[in-house]
C-alpha cells in the first residue's frame, strides 16, 4: 500500500473520530441525526470513518469504566 492510498483512509479515521467525539461531547438526538446526515450525503459512510467512529466510542467506554473503577477505590 503506498502513501498515497493510505492518507485517504487517516483522513477517513481521523474524520469519524472528530464525529464521535462531537457526538459525546452533545450527546443529543438532534447532533445525533445532524451527523447522520453529513456522514450520508454520497449514500455510503466510508469504511475508515465507521472505524474512527468506533474506535473513539470504544475508547470513550474504557475511560469511563476505568474512572468509575478509581472512584470506587477511594
Amino acid at each position: 500500500m503506498t502513501d498515497e492510498t493510505q492518507a485517504p483512509n487517516d483522513e477517513d479515521f481521523d474524520y469519524g473520530c472528530q464525529c464521535a467525539m462531537t457526538l459525546l461531547n452533545e450527546p443529543t438526538e438532534e447532533c445525533l441525526n445532524d451527523l447522520i446526515d453529513e456522514l450520508d450525503e454520497d449514500g455510503m459512510i466510508a469504511t475508515e470513518v465507521v472505524y474512527g467512529l468506533l474506535a473513539t466510542i470504544l475508547m470513550s467506554m474504557n475511560a469511563e469504566d476505568g474512572d468509575e473503577g478509581a472512584e470506587e477505590e477511594h
